[in-house]
């Protein structure tokens, strides 16, 4: 049985202001491709998944994805 290993990621987390509702912007293996993982506490969105570029996401949440 393989384990799984924790390797080296680029994860940034953004919060809309005061509100609480975050969003989690995750590198993936793919050339310029994120994905954005939404949490709220009303659960409204919770676990929606989005994907795009970083200039996608910059725009979008007016954001800075290092």
């Amino acid at each position: 049985m393989t384990n799984w290993k924790e390797i080296p990621s680029t994860t940034q987390c953004f919060q809309l202001g005061d509100e609480p509702e975050l969003i989690h912007v995750i590198k993936t293996g793919f050339k310029d491709m994120y994905m954005a993982v939404h949490e709220d506490a009303y659960e409204y969105a919770i676990g929606k998944v989005e994907f795009g570029t970083k200039k996608d996401f910059e725009v979008k949440y007016k954001i800075t994805i290092n």
